[in-house]
């Protein structure tokens, strides 16, 4: 993904789209559109397979936001954050395609997992510290999530839609896993 970043900003550079000023912006740019397109195409292909689109989609609606907002384990290289990013989301759509918990014990893992996230706080990207104010931010943004996605919890209860309350469950197992992994690992390095 570096390469090919690198010859398109260097392409548009030599075209003069782009001043040198702004060529570590648009590097930036293409290797972050890059990166999210390939594990967009990557989980949609899987999706597709597993014959799972919805489950993908729902899976895609409440992991990114909160994960945007509440942050959580980061690794090392794309290569090892995609394969892992692919294996989480194959491995939690094929729990929820083959097993499924009745929907209050769905129901009552989601409300515990959902304390322990909100508990459990944010955890910082090592290569970006977050001042007081975006902390701010990010917590009520995360607060925001957690709350529609309690919504979207109940109608789950209310229609009886055991698979996808599992799905959700399953999400925020996820999320407080990496949370706890990424504060683990920012521990162990200190």
């Amino acid at each position: 993904m570096e390469r090919l970043s690198i010859a398109l900003t260097n392409y548009i550079l030599r075209k003069e789209v782009i001043s040198k000023e702004d060529y570590e912006a648009y590097l930036y740019g293409f290797q972050s559109f890059l990166e999210l397109f390939l594990n967009l195409v990557c989980s949609l292909c899987i999706a597709a397979f597993l014959h799972m689109e919805v489950e993908c989609l729902l899976f895609f609606l409440l992991f990114i936001p909160l994960r945007s907002f509440n942050g959580g384990l980061h690794l090392k290289s794309y290569l090892s954050c995609l394969i892992f990013s692919c294996a989480t989301m194959t491995v939690i759509l094929l729990l929820v395609k083959y097993y499924s918990l009745k929907v209050p014990v769905s129901f009552t893992l989601y409300l515990v997992l959902m304390i322990l996230i909100k508990l459990t706080g944010a955890a910082n990207h090592p290569n970006r510290p977050v001042d007081t104010e975006e902390n701010k931010a990010f917590t009520h943004k995360t607060d925001r999530t957690l709350f529609i996605s309690f919504l979207v919890a109940l109608s789950f209860v209310l229609l009886n839609l055991e698979s996808y309350l599992f799905l959700e469950a399953l999400i925020y197992l996820l999320v407080f896993l990496t949370l706890v992994l990424s504060k683990f690992t920012v521990q162990n390095k200190l």
